[in-house]
């Protein structure tokens, strides 16, 4: 088992909050021993040996004007972090922002480097646009937020649009359903690596309902 992954957070403008705030919290609050939540509670400064480096990246190193106005600053861009993470995970957002983020080449070809460098990529909500037109669900089940199947089914008639589930797993390419399911497919990614006491501890620290097999696998 590794040590540690490094999980990267997309940016972009107007994409939504809690699309990559809920995965970001996942993450940060894993522990592979239970006993580490209270010390970690209790401590001034950030643990050591976490089993996931979480960091955000965007295009460009600039702030980021989030769903509603939110603001924020990505810790990289594409040209100050030329290394791969382990995971990658893609928020979505409203279909402004899903329109320019399946047109932005840069974008999209950063995220096929990430998958051919060994990367897990998994999309939150409308985030599943930009692995679609990325060519990541080519033959593929996937979800994505209630209100974007039919358009997902629609726009991409290459993929196998599955509708209510919580996230939709493909190995190494992953999908989520909307905005909160996001949490759902984190947890399941750390139940993956960590096991399942791991991410039953991150849902108590996070005080949120485990989720029941609520997946598919292709």
């Amino acid at each position: 088992m590794k040590n540690q992954w490094n999980v990267g957070i997309l940016l972009f403008e107007d994409v939504d909050v809690m699309d990559y705030s809920g995965p970001y919290e996942v993450f940060n609050l894993s522990f592979r021993d239970a006993n580490q939540v209270q010390e970690f509670f209790e401590s001034e400064k950030e643990l050591e040996g976490k089993p996931f480096n979480v960091k955000t990246i965007a295009q460009h190193k600039q702030l980021i004007t989030a769903d509603h106005g939110l603001k924020v600053m990505p810790d990289f861009c594409f040209d100050t972090y030329n290394q791969t993470f382990d995971i990658v995970i893609i928020p979505g957002g409203p279909l402004k922002a899903i329109k320019s983020g399946m047109n932005n080449k840069e974008v999209l070809n950063w995220i096929v480097s990430q998958h051919k460098a060994g990367a897990t990529i998994a999309s939150v909500c409308t985030g599943a646009f930009f692995l679609a037109a990325a060519g990541l669900l080519t033959n593929k089940k996937a979800t994505t937020n209630i209100l974007a199947l039919d358009f997902l089914e629609n726009q991409f008639s290459d993929v196998e649009v599955v509708r209510n589930v919580r996230f939709v797993d493909n190995g190494d390419v992953l999908t989520s359903a909307g905005i909160s399911a996001g949490i759902d497919m984190s947890m399941y990614i750390v139940e993956r690596l960590l096991g399942i006491e791991a991410a039953r501890t991150a849902t108590m620290t996070m005080e949120y309902p485990y989720y029941e097999s609520a997946s598919i696998k292709q």
